[in-house]
C-alpha cells in the first residue's frame, strides 16, 4: 500500500479522530464522567460482577439482572477504538434499561495491539453465544436478545449482525432480535491507513472480513443507527455508508438524529429514558 502524502495523511487522521473536535474534553470531562456514572450504576443497581463468559481472563462481563423473569436482554459491546476501556467504564448503560425491565450485560474483551481484531470479534461472538445459553439464570428470555455498541462497539455490533449463528454456533439464526449502532465504524479500509493502523495492524484480507459495510448481514432484525451531528467527518460518513448498506440488504433501519452531540456526548444519550435514542431502544425491546 503506497504511503499518502503528508497533507492527505493529516486530513485522513483528522477525519477519524473522535477527539479532534473537542480538544482535551475526553480526558477532563467525559471519561471521568463515564467512570463515575458507571460506579453509581454498580452501586445502586442489582449487579453480578466479573461473570466469566469464556476461558481467557479478559472474557468477563457484568450482569444487571431484571427484577422479573422473562425480561429482554441487552448485550452492550463497549468502544475505545479496540485498544482501550473495559466494561468498568460502561456500566452506565444499565442506568435506564434495567429499571425499565431489561437484563443488561456489559462485556470486556482483549485489546489491540495485544491481540488481532479477529480475536476481539471472536470474543464478542462467544459472549453472545454464552448469553443465549445462560440468559435464564439472570431473569432474561433467550428469545429476546438485543445488542448495542458505541464507536468500536458499533463496529462489533455490525460484525455480530454479519455472523451465521446457526452454522457457526448452533444458535437460532435469528438469535439477535434488534441492534443499536451508535457512532460506529463499518468500513475499515480508511482506518488501516489512518493513525489507527498503528494498533490495528490489519492486512487487506483482514480489512475485508472485518468490515460490516462490505459483508452481507445475516441477521435481518431491526437496527437503530445514530451518530452525533458534531462528530468528525469520518464517523459521519461511516454511519451514512452502513445505513445505506443495511437498507440495500432489506434490513429495517431507524435513524435517530443526535443534533448538538459530539462523539462522546452521543454515548451519554443511553442513560436518559426521556431522550429520543433511549426511547427508540426501549420501544424496540418492547419496554
Amino acid at each position: 500500500m503506497d504511503a499518502l502524502n503528508p497533507a492527505d495523511q493529516a486530513e485522513l487522521d483528522r477525519a477519524y479522530s473522535a477527539r479532534a473536535p473537542i480538544g482535551d474534553k475526553f480526558e477532563k470531562e467525559y471519561l471521568p464522567g463515564f467512570t463515575t456514572f458507571s460506579q453509581a450504576a454498580r452501586r445502586n443497581r442489582a449487579v453480578r460482577r466479573d461473570v466469566a463468559y469464556g476461558p481467557h481472563r479478559d472474557e468477563v462481563c457484568d450482569v444487571f439482572p431484571a427484577a422479573r423473569p422473562g425480561a429482554p436482554l441487552m448485550l452492550y459491546l463497549h468502544g475505545g477504538y479496540w485498544r482501550m476501556l473495559t466494561k468498568d467504564e460502561n456500566s452506565f448503560v444499565a442506568t435506564a434499561l434495567q429499571p425499565a425491565g431489561a437484563t443488561v450485560m456489559v462485556n470486556t474483551y482483549s485489546l489491540c495491539p495485544d491481540v488481532h481484531l479477529d480475536i476481539i470479534v471472536h470474543q464478542c461472538r462467544a459472549f453472545i453465544a454464552w448469553a443465549w445459553r445462560n440468559a435464564g439464570i439472570y431473569n432474561a428470555d433467550p428469545s429476546r436478545i438485543y445488542i448495542s455498541g458505541h464507536s468500536a462497539g458499533g463496529h462489533l455490533v455490525g460484525m455480530m449482525l454479519s455472523t451465521d449463528w446457526a452454522r457457526d454456533y448452533g444458535l437460532p439464526a435469528d438469535v439477535i432480535k434488534g441492534a443499536v449502532a451508535i457512532s460506529g465504524l463499518f468500513d475499515l479500509k480508511p482506518l488501516a491507513r489512518a493513525f489507527t493502523g498503528e494498533w490495528l495492524q490489519i492486512a487487506p484480507n483482514a480489512v475485508a472480513r472485518n468490515s460490516p459495510a462490505k459483508l452481507a448481514p445475516k441477521s435481518k432484525c431491526p437496527v437503530i443507527v445514530a451518530v452525533g451531528a458534531d462528530e468528525s467527518p469520518g464517523f459521519l460518513s461511516q454511519t451514512e455508508i452502513y445505513t445505506k448498506h443495511l437498507k440495500a440488504n432489506g434490513v429495517p433501519v431507524t435513524e435517530v438524529p443526535l443534533p448538538g452531540h459530539d462523539h462522546f456526548s452521543a454515548w451519554n444519550e443511553v442513560m436518559d429514558p426521556s431522550r429520543p435514542l433511549t426511547k427508540a431502544v426501549l420501544k424496540m425491546m418492547g419496554l
